[in-house]
C-alpha cells in the first residue's frame, strides 16, 4: 500500500469518527439548517455561455423570467464571515460534492463518499462544533414550531368537524 493510501484511510475513519462524511453528516447539517441553497436558473437542458449586454437595455426596462425558465437547487452554500468566522462549506449535488475552506485553504473535500482531502486542525474542526450545535439548537426551534402549527391545525379541522356536524344534525 502506498503511504497516500495509508494516510487517506486513517484520515477517513477520523472524518467518519468525527461525524463528518457525507450529506448527513455535521457539515451537512450546518449547511441545510444554517446555509442558503445554490439556485441556478433556465433548465437544466440548456446552458447559456454568454451574458447579455446590460450597456444596450432600456434602462426603464425592469428584467423578468421568461414563462419558461425555471430555478431549481443545485447545491447548498454557508459563508460564516457574518458570523466573524472565515469558513465557507459548500456542498453541489450535481457532483455529489462537498468542500470545507478555511482561511482560504482546502481543509476538507468528499466526492461521492470518498475522501480527497481532510487537515484536522482545531482551528477550524472547534468552528464547526460550534456551527453544528447552533444548528442542532435551530433545528429543535423549528420542529417545536412546526408541532405547534400542527396542532392549530389539527384543532382547527376538529372545530371545523364539529361545527358542520351542529349546522347539520343540531348536535
Amino acid at each position: 500500500m502506498k503511504k497516500e493510501e495509508i494516510i487517506r484511510e486513517q484520515r477517513t475513519i477520523e472524518a467518519m469518527r468525527k461525524g463528518y462524511m457525507g450529506s448527513e453528516g455535521k457539515f451537512g447539517h450546518i449547511l441545510k439548517t444554517l446555509g442558503e441553497p445554490i439556485v441556478k436558473e433556465g433548465s437544466p437542458y440548456f446552458e447559456q455561455s454568454y451574458l447579455d449586454d446590460y450597456w444596450v437595455l432600456d434602462e426603464d426596462e425592469i428584467r423578468t423570467a421568461d414563462d419558461e425558465e425555471v430555478t431549481f437547487e443545485i447545491g447548498w452554500h454557508f459563508d460564516g464571515l457574518s458570523r466573524g468566522i472565515n469558513l465557507t462549506i459548500q456542498m453541489l449535488d450535481d457532483r455529489r460534492e462537498l468542500t470545507v475552506r478555511h482561511e482560504g485553504r482546502s481543509v476538507y473535500r468528499e466526492i461521492a463518499g470518498d475522501l480527497y482531502g481532510y487537515a484536522p486542525d482545531p482551528a477550524w474542526e472547534d468552528h464547526i462544533e460550534r456551527l453544528f450545535n447552533q444548528a442542532k439548537k435551530r433545528e429543535k426551534e423549528r420542529r417545536q414550531e412546526e408541532k405547534k402549527l400542527i396542532q392549530k391545525i389539527a384543532k382547527k379541522r376538529q372545530q371545523e368537524a364539529l361545527d358542520y356536524l351542529r349546522d347539520k344534525w343540531g348536535l
